[in-house]
């Protein structure tokens, strides 16, 4: 696919999912609003890459810097910083894909839940926000602890939607990259409020029984979630 920017990659999942890319022989630059954060975080992953025997360039960019160039750009910072970092953004990010990967999760009585979002969803603000650009929901209910953890393969099914039929064929045929992981085709953007949601009860079930889940949609024919892919 290309050169990847991940905005907010120097947090875990931002980390953790530009691995899996760049094991998938995607380019790959975090950004972070110091360009010397990204640059450090860049520089531990590569490392970890070399080791596992991957050479896919992997660097680390102030977020403006990191975003030229690439043909697909991933925000996986905290929801309560979209808002701030986006609209300065927006005239790069114009005509491109953007991968959304936030999950607007606040804690209530010691359980994860969704924030009270207007738009919906963290996606459909992203979305608002970036009025240009192409917006992919994806990658919502993975944990960072697999995706960091490139010892060992991930597992499940990756649910992606769009309002854009060939950004979420695009990010589709990435997911597909990523050994063992299954693409499935979820359709338009409004379906993100429920990948949010799944999330935080995946979340609360880790806690209760002190294990890392994933999802698997079952029914799907021949295995394939993306058959159906990207008309709507």
């Amino acid at each position: 696919m290309g050169r990847i920017a991940i905005l907010g990659g120097t947090g875990p999942e931002g980390l953790g999912l530009g691995l899996r890319l760049a094991l998938s022989g995607e380019e790959v630059v975090v950004g972070s609003r110091q360009a010397q954060r990204a640059t450090d975080a860049a520089e531990r992953a590569r490392a970890r890459l070399v080791a596992a025997g991957c050479r896919t360039p992997f660097s680390g960019a102030e977020n403006r810097a990191a975003v030229q160039g690439a043909d697909v750009v991933v925000i996986a910072t905290p929801f309560a910083g979209v808002a701030e970092l986006l609209p300065p953004l927006a005239p790069d990010l114009a005509d491109r894909l953007v991968l959304d990967v936030v999950n607007p999760l606040i804690r209530v009585n010691k359980q994860f839940t969704i924030e009270h979002v207007p738009d919906g969803s963290a996606a459909e603000t992203i979305q608002r926000l970036l009025p240009r650009s192409q917006v992919v929901s994806a990658f919502k209910n993975e944990s960072a602890e697999e995706l960091n953890a490139i010892e060992h393969p991930v597992d499940g099914d990756v649910v992606v939607c769009s309002d854009h039929p060939d950004a979420r064929a695009r990010v589709l045929a990435l997911v597909e990259r990523i050994p063992r992981y299954r693409p499935v085709d979820a359709g338009p953007l409004v379906n993100a409020r429920s990948l949010e949601a799944i999330t935080a009860l995946l979340l609360n079930i880790n806690r209760r029984h002190r294990v890392v889940t994933s999802i698997r949609i079952l029914g799907l024919k021949d295995g394939k979630g993306s058959q159906e892919a990207a008309s709507d």
